[in-house]
């Protein structure tokens, strides 16, 4: 059964009380926030002290980073921190705000892992006469080591380069899903060739793709199930520079590519009076699902309306919550108990749903069983 506690306080004394606590130190796989923006909004009266209404950008950076600093005594081992944050113009200059705060984590002996964009599809048009419109955030993912627990397989990508029109879908006899008597010998020889060939090698001298492919043991002229791309697009003749330690053949995995580190993720209304900077259900779905595993512990120190504790309702975490206002821990706390009952908005349920690979089909699964025989053919 999961639980969930959502406190009320400053965000940094809380969690200054939590690392004090023996219980709470290395409790959470995750860490995933969206602090306030500097100098956007006033999500209260004048005369509290929000973050993100410091007097100067680097005083707002100090206190995110001490904020974050602390947060890594609440880590596991093999915990990560994700920060979704937007940047901010002064007199049509950036600020630098995400990759200043992920220098001053680094210091903080984090490891800064990746810098993702969310690109924002339905991003609204600026006014602004001089700058372009702010069609992205970071999100920055850091973790407490040099490691942290990531699960791939649950944010996969199949097929997509057929979806993007790039490519066509291959009629399921032309696909391959596993390599056929790969020979070692082969592929040694190829390597050595390949790997010492100069760049001034004539291509004549390099083996074909084909013959690549091949020694890997893939039908050149068949198609990868993940990008449908034919098998000798997947192999490559010539390295430039010193880009040995590269593969000369590397196949799509066959359930889906590695994700790129830009995400297409559209944002989402607020509701009525509920807090109004919302980042969506399903962009935090893919973090929790790729970093955490079901029964993990998550937290928010920056929990706004509840959508981290929505999310680790609907995927089986559990959640702890902070958050300055009264009335952001009650409507947090009214949205995730209809999250756990099943009665929560369901077009956002099924949002994650996608994220989390629940709304695959029996038949897609039995299929994909099917298709995965032993000499790599399809058979239904």
């Amino acid at each position: 059964m999961i639980s969930y506690n959502l406190l009320k306080g400053d965000s940094l004394k809380v969690l200054r009380e939590l690392a004090n606590d023996p219980n709470e130190k290395g409790k959470y796989r995750v860490i995933i926030t969206s602090p306030p923006y500097y100098g956007h909004r006033h999500y209260g009266k004048n005369g509290v002290e929000e973050v993100g209404r410091e007097k100067t950008d680097q005083q707002f950076i100090d206190k995110l980073a001490e904020i974050f600093g602390t947060c890594r005594d609440l880590l596991t081992e093999d915990g990560s921190l994700w920060i979704v944050i937007g940047d901010t113009r002064r007199n049509n200059s950036k600020l630098m705000i995400p990759h200043r705060l992920a220098l001053k984590l680094v210091e903080k002996s984090y490891t800064f892992r990746e810098d993702i964009v969310w690109y924002k599809k339905n991003n609204v048009s600026s006014s602004a006469k001089n700058n372009l419109s702010q069609a992205y955030e970071f999100i920055l993912f850091l973790s407490k080591n040099d490691s942290s627990y990531t699960n791939l397989d649950l944010i996969r990508v199949r097929g997509n380069e057929a979806r993007e029109g790039r490519n066509k879908t291959p009629p399921p006899e032309l696909i391959q899903h596993k390599p056929i008597n790969p020979d070692k010998k082969k592929i040694a020889q190829l390597e050595e060739i390949i790997h010492n060939a100069e760049p001034d090698t004539p291509f004549s001298a390099l083996p074909s793709t084909s013959e690549i492919s091949l020694a890997y043991g893939y039908d050149p002229e068949k198609y990868c199930p993940t990008c449908f791309r034919k098998f000798k697009r997947h192999a490559t003749r010539k390295r430039i520079g010193d880009h040995k330690h590269y593969p000369i053949f590397a196949v799509c995995n066959p359930i889906g590519k590695n994700p790129g580190n830009v995400w297409e993720i559209s944002t989402k209304a607020h509701y009525g009076n509920e807090h109004f900077a919302i980042f969506p259900e399903d962009l935090v779905a893919r973090i929790i699902n790729f970093a955490s595993q079901e029964g993990d512990w998550v937290l928010d120190p920056f929990m706004g309306r509840g959508t981290t504790g929505i999310v680790c309702a609907l995927t089986g975490r559990n959640f702890k919550g902070i958050d300055l206002y009264e009335k952001n821990v009650k409507t947090s706390e009214e949205n995730i108990e209809e999250a756990m009952k099943g009665t929560y908005d369901n077009k956002l349920i099924n949002a994650v749903a996608r994220e989390t690979k629940l709304a695959e089909s029996i038949e897609d699964k039995m299929t994909l069983e099917t298709y995965l025989l032993t000499d790599g053919s399809f058979s239904k």
